[in-house]
C-alpha cells in the first residue's frame, strides 16, 4: 500500500510559487517600472521624532540647581542631559543621569509636564551616582513647571529647581 505523505509537498511548493510570482511587479501603477515605489520610499526623508515637542530637537545640559537643602552642586559637575522625542503617540523626555537614562512619558499642558510613566535603563550604579538618579526620579514624580527662554531651560517644582543650557 502506498502512502500519500509526499502529496502535500508539491502542493505547498506550488502555492509558494504562486505567491512569489507577484514579487517585483509594479502593481496597479500603469507604466511604472519594477521597484519604482521602493525607489520613491528610499528618497523620502523621515521627519525627526523630536519636531513639535516641548524641547524641539535640542538637548539641554544642567548647569546648576537647588532643592530644600540648598545648592545641588553635582548638577554642574555631573550634569543631567535632557531632550524630548515622540514615542508611541506620546511625548517622552530622555533624561540622562550620571548613571542611567530615564524615559519619562509626559503630558504637556502649557508650561507644566505631568508624568504619565517613567522607566530607567538598568545599568548598575555606584552609590553616589545612584543617589543622583533617585533625586532625579523624585523630581519627575510630581508635575514639573518648565520654561524655555533664549536657550535656557528651567525646570521647577516643590522638589527642586534646575537650570539647563542648550548644548
Amino acid at each position: 500500500m502506498q502512502r500519500g505523505s509526499f502529496w502535500p509537498v508539491p502542493g505547498v511548493a506550488m502555492a509558494c510559487a504562486l505567491m512569489l510570482s507577484g514579487c517585483g511587479q509594479s502593481g496597479n501603477v500603469p507604466g511604472a517600472s519594477p521597484g519604482a515605489s521602493i525607489q520613491a520610499l528610499m528618497t523620502q526623508q523621515p521627519e525627526p521624532f523630536c519636531q513639535g515637542g516641548p524641547l524641539g530637537c535640542s538637548t539641554f545640559t544642567s548647569v546648576r540647581g537647588s532643592d530644600a537643602t540648598g545648592d545641588v552642586a553635582w548638577l554642574g559637575t555631573q550634569p543631567l542631559r535632557i531632550s524630548s522625542t515622540h514615542v508611541n503617540g506620546a511625548w517622552t523626555l530622555l533624561v540622562k543621569t550620571p548613571c542611567n537614562v530615564l524615559n519619562v512619558e509626559v503630558s504637556v499642558q502649557e508650561d507644566v509636564w505631568a508624568t504619565r510613566s517613567m522607566a530607567a535603563s538598568a545599568m548598575g550604579c555606584r552609590e553616589l551616582e545612584g543617589s543622583y538618579e533617585a533625586w532625579t526620579v523624585k523630581l519627575f514624580e510630581q508635575p514639573v513647571q518648565w520654561n524655555l527662554d533664549d536657550g535656557m531651560l528651567t525646570l521647577s517644582n516643590p522638589h527642586a529647581t534646575i537650570e539647563f543650557k542648550e548644548s
